[in-house]
């Protein structure tokens, strides 16, 4: 293929997109007015803290909810309304949002609360580096001389290294307003409150407020109006807002899946100069995200799962049934080449199953009457992919040079 100038890609006359940052998994809606199918969430949220317009702490509260449910952006615009009426009625409300995966440790959420929180009057900020001590010490000093309601919103809660960083929070009261901050706990972990200590469960007076599932019909009115934001009239057939809604309402109800769909389809149709996006498009960027999931997830396997999964392949390729003997042996012949311990039948079946579960292989059970059962591996997902993925590893790579059907001879089984 020629090589093309950058002024021809850079040519965005002919191109489908209007506005691609729209489909990013980092934009940021408008108004509260673009969340769709969440008023009841919203009022729910409303109920909680409408305490604070009567000049009370609301009691703490745990947004749960799967991945994609849109429960960071509720409360980003919920809280943004409630600060706005706050502002207009003169209450004094400070509103702080940490994110406990970056700032995961007991020191830096304690430090990113100070920073949040207002010095009093006449008052320089102090800046504590080291000392979680003093940084706590800090936090109550400052506290003390807000005259106001404190929001701490702790998003991904269940990533911080100490969770129980909590207790410390909404055990100090301020000595000039007579309030407890309020914790804003946002999480994956449905059962996160029931890993706490008693004592932290006996002060948390916790609201719960469970993010729903969108289904397909929700689904498809949200990708419907990222359409006309991010595309150019008549560019999207009309199949590919419910294709797009109906694969997402499969998993997990998931809209930043179903909106990755909708821009992964795009990119594939405008590589290929079509004039519109079509359902084989959408069923194209469904492969291509399913296999960049799966690549993710090998990379990050250990490496006897790694060893399983290969052998797995191997085996699966060649002329032999892909049962667990005909694994087990490769796996051995691997481990020994390689010049690692092998473990037992048992656990690499075990590391199997695991696999499985991921959904990178599939397995049926065969049942040979008096002779018991056999598991046979069915379906192995994107192999070229995954046996590529496999090979980056530094212990795996010089494997790439060895003939399978060499691996496979030096079994106890026959080719």
């Amino acid at each position: 293929m020629p090589v093309t100038s950058l002024k021809e890609f850079l040519n965005f006359d002919n191109s489908l997109f209007l506005n691609k940052h729209v489909l990013k998994p980092n934009y940021t809606l408008q108004g509260i007015d673009q969340l769709l199918h969440r008023d009841n969430e919203i009022n729910i949220y409303y109920q909680y803290l409408k305490d604070i317009f009567r000049g009370s702490s609301p009691n703490n509260i745990f947004v749960y909810g799967k991945p994609g449910l849109g429960k960071t952006l509720i409360t980003k615009w919920v809280l943004q309304e409630v600060k706005t009426e706050a502002d207009n009625r003169n209450i004094d409300l400070c509103i702080i949002n940490i994110n406990c995966d970056s700032s995961g440790t007991e020191h830096a959420i304690v430090q990113d609360i100070n920073e949040g929180l207002p010095a009093p009057q006449n008052e320089k900020k102090k800046n504590i580096v080291n000392s979680k001590a003093k940084q706590i010490k800090y936090f109550e000093h400052l506290l003390d001389n807000y005259p106001g309601i404190v929001l701490i919103v702790l998003d991904e809660i269940d990533k911080a290294q100490n969770p129980e960083i909590i207790n410390t929070i909404i055990r100090k009261k301020s000595e000039l307003s007579g309030q407890y901050p309020c914790v804003i706990c946002i999480t994956n972990e449905l059962n996160l409150n029931e890993r706490f200590p008693p004592h932290l469960q006996s002060v948390l007076c916790e609201n719960s407020l469970i993010i729903s599932p969108y289904d397909a019909e929700q689904l498809t009115d949200i990708i419907r109006a990222r359409i006309k934001m991010a595309f150019k009239p008549n560019t999207v057939d009309e199949v590919v807002a419910p294709l797009c809604a109906a694969l997402a309402a499969q998993e997990h109800g998931d809209a930043r899946r179903a909106i990755d769909l909708l821009r992964v389809a795009g990119e594939i149709a405008e590589i290929e100069s079509k004039l519109k996006i079509e359902e084989i498009d959408v069923r194209r960027a469904l492969e291509r995200i399913e296999i960049d999931r799966v690549i993710e997830v090998i990379k990050t396997l250990p490496t006897q799962s790694k060893i399983s999964l290969m052998s797995c392949l191997y085996v699966f390729e060649s002329d032999l049934e892909c049962n667990m003997n005909n694994i087990y042996g490769t796996y051995t012949a691997i481990c020994r080449h390689i010049d690692i311990d092998s473990l037992t039948q048992r656990r690499v079946t075990d590391l199997l199953s695991e696999l499985d579960q991921l959904g990178i292989i599939d397995g049926e059970n065969h049942f040979k009457g008096r002779y018991g059962r056999k598991k046979i591996i069915t379906r192995i997902f994107s192999k070229n992919f995954m046996l590529e993925t496999l090979f980056q590893d530094y212990r795996l790579k010089s494997l790439r040079d060895v003939s399978r059907k060499a691996l496979l001879k030096s079994t106890s089984w026959k080719w």
